[in-house]
Order: structure tokens, then C-alpha cells, then sequence
């Protein structure tokens, strides 16, 4: 544990009975209070020297950063005039300093593994209103017995033990007290015995408690041997070599393998297999000569007692592009069927490794006198929006270095059961069970994996809301969790602009083989709206189009750059209420496509497609940069309608049947951004993919969401850009002749039958639909 740093208390901490609190708890559940200080104002004071006042205290102003971020969110507040001291230090917000109440309990939590024991402070301010985002904030410490130094030796990151682990499986009978708090501090060292014990038990419990759910995934297939990959590294215990081997032919007794999921990093790894050191790779390759991460993995894989591990640069042959395309096609399999996924989440690049000795933070000793020494200790949680306490929640392994990475990404989403070291603590995830060295522990149906094919191939979509009528957008609409990840996935990095489709190839695969559906470079067919509509994520960025060909141009996969899918996030980022007076409907047909696959991976790289549908194609007749604020209208309940950020020009299309056209506008931007000058992009067209009307009181206003296009001399046509705005006209004000505003159009005369909110929108433009071809 170290050397133990001289921390001191207030009487009031120094008074809290947490012995007998603990005690109390053992018997029936619930809480146990103990008094405290009454004001934050005067914990904020004693935090000055109290080190647990102190860590509550940075608990609470974490907390407060949530309430905050949950309230914007949800518009709680007009964004125009936020509350006043939104921002502020909460020890300079009046409903938290001296009109609030202040609680201290000791609670026991039920987990999976043991009950948990925490202490828990809340600042509840007495009177609130939604407005003033004044929610009561709080902050937790998990309660734990410090172990001394009885970890037991820690294994050697230099070597493979001689002997492989065996589980114990001998108990320690418990008192009340002990059983309670059974969670230790965290050791800082990832191979010691603690924590590998940790591991393992994560192992034995999965395997023991969940079953055909996370067992192998073709389990009456023989022989075993088939299920491993091509190749994959042999760990003799005792030895200092590992051998590349083909199970194949060696048919190993025990098809058990581990993959590992880590960074190359910046520079790539020059520790590869090759057609010239292949022989030497199986006739051994000395342990000491591996790069860092490659021995981490070997060792705790040794230490797990497993045999074999998958490592992609060694057992790939790097310089062979058909070995490569090969294995490349099997990803789904080597990461789904494997045993184990080691995840090396916090190394940067495999000469640095990632099982680094690590830092324990925001620890407390809770000694009542120095003389009598009570063993118990406390850490301070992360804000309860920021725990691994619930499937929804953030994702602690976020801001580790493989989650910047394009090929980590599958490796995360793939397997049945992975076991992930971040900066701070190891993390578990399988089909039925996340948990997390700390003690944290959350029941699931389905791992990363099963989350994306819950919401493929649904009826519920954005053009068919679940829960219509309710002001609110459900999250489980077609394909949403599959674009979602994709805008996660196109913030990552990625060396070979060529391997954006090949990294998710995989993942693509595996979904295909649940649940079914036509895969489209990217996009699904089933979703096919809402994959074509998407445009960059941050204002001001621009989506380069990569050297060599990697996608059609209305692919996501076709650009580089942050991009998001705007229909799925429609109503939250404006107005949830909106939902209740408007509704997608469809303005394109899908007709046909087509994609030529370049290597062996039918969902890898391409070397061409093109993309047929039935659209509203609208002549592009003036270009302009848009105006400086949002187009206004004066009965939208005095609220200003919101535009996208990607927002930076106006479009004038031309419209109507022939002898009876008309011209209006619409905003939306090019993925590149140009000078606005139309001779740059040649013949510009807009094609029209999806409505909103907003129907109000006396008439509507129609909302276009659609792409720019460019013909080409074969007469297909390119994407350069999007739309995504209402209709506009300029508004004739003679002080600013140039400016737009947004057209109102009366109601339809004669309502449909269906009654749904669209029925007194029609068509405002008489829209003729063509059949387009996409390249």
C-alpha cells in the first residue's frame, strides 16, 4: 500500500460511528444516518483541513456539473436567458450555501458480487423551480477495509509463471462486519495477486452463472480446433519463447484462445510476421524480444491459464495482401468466437504496454484516533452520472487511447466476453454482466453487439414513431444504435483512409448473420433514409474527400471527418413538443444499387457503386452565404427556430410543374466549403429525401431535408452537400431587401381521413419525382 499519509478530520467526521453504522446494516437493508454538519457553508469551510469534507465537497461540485448538463439537455431552461448563476462555483449559489439541507447516510447496496458499503452526502436545496436548475447535488464514498500489504507476490511482467493459475476455492467464513465491507482498495498494481483474483472471478462467474448466453458461438462443431483462427501464438508455461502455430495442423486439445485488442500506434509496430521471418516466428520468438503491450499480453494471458493468443500483426501476414484480406474478412469470427478479448485500452502504442503500475485517487482514512487504528477507508466516487452503475450510462473506457482508434472500435463491440485495463482499473463486459474493479457491477441482456441489433430491421422508425402523441422521441427507432455508432466511429483515427470499410467489416458481418438485412457500404437498405442524410458534426469543419477511392459518394465512408445523422436527433435538439405537430414522411423511392467489391471481404473495401432512387429533383439557380440569424416567422409560439451548425449557405431552387415553377429557398451547407460562387461545382441540383411540415394553428411551414448534387458527364450525380431547412422567401422588408424568412403556407382544405398531423400539410410545391443515379 505505501507509505501512508498523515490525514486529518473534523469533529464532525471524526465523530461519525461508521463501525457501528456498518453493524446496523448488516441486519435488515436500508440506511443509517448520523448527524453532521447542518450548512454546506460550513463544510466548505472545515474542508479547508478535514480531508473528507474536502473530498465530499469535490464530489458535490461534480455533481453539480451533471445537474447542469442534465438541465440544458432536457430545456429546462430558456437557452437565451439561462438561469444567472448556472455557471457558478456552488459555494457562491445561494439555494446551496445556507437555504438548503444537508444529509449524511450510510447506505448498503445490493451487487451481484457482495454488498456494497457507501457514504453518501446530499445538498438538497429547501424550494426549487425546473427553471433556476437547482437539483439536489450529491456526492459518494465506497466503504472498504484497507488489506495491509497481504497481496501476495505480483507476477513478473518479464517472464511466464511456471505453473498455470488454478482457481482457489476455499472460503473464509465472515462476520457481519467484514462481509459488508469485503471490498478492498484497488491494488495499484494490475498483476498483482488482488487483482488478477479479480479477473478471475469475473471469468468463473461468467462461466459458471451465464450459461449458452456467453458459451461458444457454434458449440457442437468439431473438431474444436476449427473454431480458432489461422494462426495464433502457443505460451508454454516456464518457457522464454512463444511460437506461432496453425491449429490447423497442430489440432491443439484446447481451442481456448484469447485476441488482443490494442494500438499500434502513430508510427505502426515494426514487430510483424512476414513472409521472411515466418519460419522464425514458429520456430519462436524469444519473450524479452517482444514489444511492450505483446509481453503484457502474453503474461497475464499465461497468468489467466489460458495458452494461446491472437495478436494481428503477428499473426497476420503483413506483407501478404491476400493472407490479409482473408483474415481481415474473418474478423467477426476471430472476435466473436474467442475465448477471451483482452483489451490494452490505455496503451497509446505497443512499446509502451498497458499494465503501467496506477495512481489511486481521492482516498481517505477514516481514523478516529491514531492510537487505535480502524482499518476502514473511503474513495470518492465519480459523479453518479459517470459510474458504470447502469447499462445507459456513460462509458468509462471512453477517453482511454484505443477508443481514438477505427479498428479498436469493433474489437470493443464483438466479443462475448472482454476484459479491458484502463488508466485507473480493469473493466469487464460479456453478454450478461459490466463490472469494474471497484466493485461495480451491471446486469445486461446482450452485450455491445446485441445493443446494435435490437434496433435493426424494427418497425418503429422516424417515419413511424413508437410513442406518437407523447411530446417526446423514442431512442429505440430503426437503426438508430447502428448510425449512432457510426458517428462514434467517424471521430476516430485511422492510418489507411482505404480501411474505413475493412475495420468495420466485422461488426457489419455479425449483425448481418442475427438479424439480417442488406448491408450498403456503410448505410442499410432498411434505413436508407436516414444513412443518406448525413453532414459534418462540428461548425466550421470541413469532410475531405480521401486520396483513393473508398465509397460512393453517398456514403458516410466516402469522406473523412466527424459526421452526424441529423433525423434521428430531430425533435430533441429543437423541441421535444414538436413532435407532437409534425411527422417524416418519405419524398424518395429507393429503386436499385449496386457496390463492386474490391477483395475477398463482401463487406470491405470497394472499388466502385452507384445508388438508384426516385427523388424531387430541384435546379440549383443562385447560391449565397446564409444570413447571420435564423429565419423568423411570427407565430412559432414566439419561439426562434434552431438550424443545424453545419448551416453556411442559402439555396435557391426552382420548383413546380413545367409552365408554372416558382423559386425558393433553402439553407444547408457543401462538405467542402466553397466561395459560394455556383461555376465552382458546375450543373447543381438538389434532390429532396424527406419532409417535416411544422403544422401550427392557422397553416404550416414545410422543413426539406435533402442532398446537393453535382452531374457528371455520364449523367450520374455526385454529393457534394445537403440541406436540411425550411422553405424560404425573402420577406420584401425594405430596410434589408436580402433578407429570408420563412414561408407560411395555409392548411389543405379538405384534411385526409387518417387525421395525423401532416393531413393539413400538402405538398407546397407540386413536387414531380425523377429516377436519380448516385455515384
Amino acid at each position: 500500500m505505501g507509505e501512508k499519509q498523515q490525514q486529518t478530520l473534523c469533529k464532525f467526521c471524526a465523530g461519525l460511528d461508521l463501525r457501528d453504522a456498518i453493524k446496523r446494516l448488516a441486519l435488515p437493508d436500508g440506511t443509517h444516518s448520523s448527524p453532521w454538519h447542518k450548512k454546506l457553508s460550513a463544510i466548505h469551510i472545515a474542508s479547508a483541513s478535514c480531508v473528507l469534507c474536502a473530498a465530499i465537497m469535490k464530489g458535490w461540485a461534480q455533481s453539480r456539473k451533471q445537474v447542469v448538463e442534465e438541465n440544458e439537455r432536457d430545456g429546462m431552461f430558456d437557452a437565451e436567458d439561462p438561469p444567472r448563476d448556472l455557471h457558478n462555483p456552488l459555494i457562491e449559489i445561494g439555494a446551496y450555501l445556507n437555504v438548503s439541507v444537508v444529509t449524511l447516510e450510510v447506505i448498503r447496496r445490493r451487487r451481484i458480487v457482495v454488498d456494497g458499503v457507501f457514504l453518501k452526502a446530499t445538498c438538497r436545496p429547501k424550494s426549487r423551480a425546473s427553471y433556476e436548475a437547482h437539483d439536489p447535488v450529491e456526492a459518494e464514498l465506497r466503504v472498504f477495509k484497507e488489506s495491509g500489504d497481504g497481496e501476495g507476490p505480483a507476477v513478473d511482467r518479464n517472464s511466464v509463471a511456471s505453473e498455470v493459475w488454478q482457481q482457489n476455492s476455499n472460503t473464509t467464513a465472515m462476520g457481519a462486519e467484514s462481509a459488508l465491507v469485503a471490498d478492498e482498495l484497488m491494488s495499484p498494481n494490475p498483476l498483482s495477486q488482488k487483482s488478477l483474483g479479480i479477473a478471475r472471478s469475473w471469468i468463473s462467474k461468467c462461466l459458471k452463472n451465464h450459461g449458452s448466453a456467453c458459451g461458444p458461438v457454434y458449440p457442437d462443431e468439431e473438431p474444436s480446433w476449427r473454431h480458432m483462427p489461422t494462426r495464433v501464438l502457443e505460451i508454454v508455461p516456464g518457457s522464454a519463447m512463444v511460437y506461432l502455430r496453425v491449429p490447423s495442423v497442430t489440432q491443439p486439445a484446447d481451442s481456448r484462445y484469447v485476441a488482443l485488442s490494442h494500438c499500434w500506434g502513430r508510427d505502426g509496430t515494426p514487430f510483424t510476421t512476414t513472409h521472411k521471418n515466418l519460419q522464425g516466428r514458429m520456430e519462436g520468438i524469444q519473450i524479452s524480444e517482444l514489444p511492450r503491450t505483446f509481453r503484457d499480453a502474453v503474461v497475464l494471458v499465461a497468468s489467466l491459464g489460458l495458452r494461446y493468443v491472437w495478436i494481428d500483426s503477428l499473426c497476420i501476414i503483413q506483407d501478404d495482401m491476400r493472407d490479409w484480406e482473408t483474415q481481415a474478412a474473418e474478423m467477426a469470427n476471430i472476435y466473436r468466437k474467442a475465448y477471451l478479448v483482452i483489451g490494452a485500452a490505455n496503451g497509446p502504442s505497443d512499446t509502451i504496454g498497458f499494465l503501467e503500475p496506477r495512481k489511486v485517487q481521492d482516498l481517505v482514512r477514516w481514523e478516529q484516533s491514531s492510537a487505535e487504528p480502524s482499518g476502514i477507508c473511503l474513495q470518492l466516487l465519480p459523479a453518479k452520472g459517470r459510474r458504470w452503475t447502469d447499462r445507459a450510462g456513460p462509458d468509462p473506457l471512453s477517453l482511454e487511447p484505443t477508443n481514438a482508434r477505427a479498428w479498436c472500435l469493433q474489437e470493443r463491440e464483438l466479443p462475448m466476453r472482454a476484459l479491458s485495463y484502463g488508466s485507473q482499473q480493469a473493466f469487464w463486459e460479456c453478454e450478461r454482466m459490466r463490472a469494474s474493479e471497484d466493485g461495480h457491477v451491471v446486469t445486461q441482456q446482450g452485450s455491445h453487439l446485441m445493443q446494435l441489433c435490437l434496433t435493426g430491421n424494427i418497425g418503429d422508425s422516424v417515419f413511424a414513431r413508437p410513442q406518437r402523441g407523447t411530446g417526446s422521441e423514442s431512442d429505440q427507432v430503426n437503426w438508430v444504435d447502428w448510425y449512432r455508432m457510426i458517428e462514434r466511429y467517424s471521430t476516430r483515427q485511422i492510418t489507411k483512409d482505404t480501411d474505413r470499410l475493412p475495420a468495420l467489416s466485422g461488426l457489419a458481418q455479425a449483425v448481418t448473420r442475427k438479424i439480417g438485412g442488406e448491408y450498403m457500404a456503410g448505410l442499410w437498405k432498411s434505413g436508407l433514409l436516414e444513412g443518406l442524410m448525413w453532414y459534418r458534426a462540428q461548425p466550421g469543419s470541413v469532410l475531405a474527400v480521401t486520396p483513393e477511392y473508398v465509397a460512393p459518394s453517398w456514403s458516410w465512408a466516402s469522406v473523412a471527418g466527424s459526421i452526424k445523422f441529423p433525423m434521428y436527433s430531430w425533435y430533441s435538439k429543437r423541441a421535444r413538443w414538436k413532435a407532437e405537430m409534425s411527422d417524416f414522411e418519405s419524398l424518395a423511392q429507393y429503386i436499385s444499387h449496386m457496390t463492386e467489391q474490391k477483395d475477398l471481404d463482401p463487406y470491405g473495401q470497394l472499388r466502385g457503386g452507384h445508388l438508384t432512387v426516385k427523388v424531387p429533383l430541384l435546379a440549383v439557380t443562385s447560391l449565397r452565404p446564409c444570413q447571420a440569424n435564423a429565419p423568423l416567422i411570427s407565430n412559432l409560439f414566439g419561439q426562434e427556430p434552431s438550424r443545424p451548425d453545419a448551416i453556411d449557405t442559402a439555396i435557391e431552387v426552382e420548383a413546380g410543374e413545367e409552365g408554372a415553377t416558382k423559386k425558393v429557398w433553402i439553407e444547408g451547407g457543401f462538405d467542402r466549403p466553397a466561395d459560394g460562387d455556383i461555376k465552382v461545382y458546375g450543373q447543381v441540383s438538389v434532390i429532396l429525401l424527406t419532409r417535416l411540415p411544422y403544422v401550427l394553428e392557422d397553416g404550416f411551414l414545410e422543413h426539406c431535408f435533402g442532398l446537393i448534387v453535382v452531374k457528371e458527364a455520364d449523367g450520374r450525380y455526385r454529393r457534394v452537400g445537403f440541406v436540411d431547412g425550411f422553405l424560404l422567401e425573402l420577406t420584401g422588408d425594405p430596410e434589408a431587401p436580402d433578407e429570408l424568412g420563412i414561408i407560411g403556407y395555409p392548411h389543405a382544405s379538405e384534411p385526409q381521413v387518417d387525421k395525423r398531423p401532416n393531413s393539413l400539410a400538402y405538398d407546397p410545391l407540386s413536387l414531380g419525382k425523377v429516377e436519380v443515379t448516385l455515384c
